[in-house]
């Protein structure tokens, strides 16, 4: 997996995909008058849309694409990540409905554990999110290796999911303007969704199948599972009314994947039975030198009635720090940038740099001024908005 808001594009081939469209300005599923876009499956490296120039395609599924962007003479504004409706879904509209909430859900939650969704845009018909860009990977990418999955250091991961949970918490605890709870529900927590950026910071992202309590799109209908099978609760796979216990049980999931190496209850469609039923391996069976304690934790948040779980993310955010301070550890965000900067691939490094820095250049109207100051001095001015844009390294350059 590539970087941040990737986990968008991951989630897209997920079992019953996130998005939506809706236009803002309309009544949902109302006609109008704005001629969608005509595109062909893709699109390309330095299209225009809207005021972003595509740069780099991070990831793609079967309705949308997510791209890394610059604002067209945006001077120094950092890289955002673009998430576009594809072809025919950009006339569903159920789809566009489903794409809205996403934006609506997301956009009211203001944390540093959560991936930013900056805007809800459209172009001649097309929509597209602006969404934050971490610089990093997500953490299906840390536990990717030649030979398979590696768990990691059990207290970087302990800090990593603990940082999850805060975002969850602050996700679940969001209101409307009128400071009535909004009852979100994320129901995909899983690896792809966790994003760990190159600093150690942790971040929630796509919430593109989130619940709450006012949405535009259907309701999920009897029989209809969403979520990725190998992370959901059992409660979400027998009747699909959820609370907030369901995503503690998605976070136990990733904790025991994230320490142990492999998934308590396997993955694909036979995974749920074991789900419903509560079976699988202690980590201490499979790690005699796991832990107890740490086992406790992920006991709790796997249990199958939810009332028996950590009640809140929070509640186990808090089973977490303790066991770190019981433990002496002392997790800062530069241990976990450590293990991140250990475990990406030296090629997709590249291309993390590139995006960082690509494009960001002085505004013309300063350049000039910085330009006729330094005239006696024999020092180059930096790149200004005139000059051609550096190109990506030979590698990544989309075709």
């Amino acid at each position: 997996m590539l970087l941040a808001s990737l986990a968008h594009a991951a989630a897209l081939d997920s079992i019953i995909l996130p998005k939506d469209e809706v236009e803002l300005g309309h009544p949902a599923g109302s006609a109008h008058s704005d001629p969608v876009r005509g595109r062909g499956a893709t699109f390309r490296s330095g299209e225009v849309v809207g005021e972003y120039r595509l740069s780099r395609l991070l990831g793609s599924g079967a309705m949308a694409e997510v791209w890394a962007a610059n604002v067209q003479n945006g001077g120094l504004a950092r890289p955002v990540a673009l998430k576009l409706v594809l072809g025919e879904y950009q006339r569903d509209p159920e789809y566009r409905r489903m794409f809205l909430d996403e934006a609506m859900v997301a956009s009211t939650i203001r944390h540093p554990n959560v991936c930013e969704v900056r805007d809800l845009r459209q172009d001649q018909g097309l929509l597209f999110m602006v969404l934050e860009l971490v610089i990093g990977d997500s953490l299906r990418g840390l536990l990717q290796s030649p030979s398979g999955i590696q768990g990691l250091p059990h207290d970087v991961a302990a800090r990593i999911v603990s940082e999850a949970c805060a975002g969850l918490h602050a996700a679940h605890e969001a209101t409307d303007p009128e400071g009535n709870p909004l009852g979100v529900v994320h129901r995909d927590v899983s690896p792809p969704n966790i994003l760990v950026s190159l600093d150690g910071q942790v971040k929630i992202s796509d919430f593109g199948i989130a619940k709450a309590r006012v949405q535009y799109h259907t309701r999920t209908r009897t029989g209809d599972i969403k979520g990725n099978f190998a992370y959901i609760a059992p409660e979400q796979a027998l009747s699909g009314r959820v609370d907030r216990r369901a995503d503690v049980h998605s976070l136990g999931c990733v904790l025991y994947l994230a320490t142990v190496g492999r998934r308590p209850f396997g993955g694909g469609p036979q995974a749920l039975g074991r789900v419903v039923r509560g079976e699988y391996q202690l980590p201490c069976s499979l790690d005699p030198t796991y832990p107890k304690p740490l086992q406790s934790i992920v006991v709790r948040a796997l249990a199958t009635e939810p009332h028996e779980r950590f009640q809140t993310a929070d509640e186990m955010r808090l089973a977490l720090e303790e066991w770190l301070v019981s433990e002496g550890r002392l997790v800062l965000p530069s241990d976990v940038a450590t293990v991140v900067r250990q475990r990406i691939d030296p090629e997709q490094r590249k291309l993390l740099d590139f995006l960082s820095t690509h494009e960001r250049r002085l505004p013309r109207h300063l350049f000039v001024g910085l330009a006729n100051e330094r005239r006696s001095t024999s020092a180059s001015p930096p790149p200004c908005e005139s000059d051609p844009p550096r190109p990506a390294p030979e590698s990544f350059r989309s075709s």
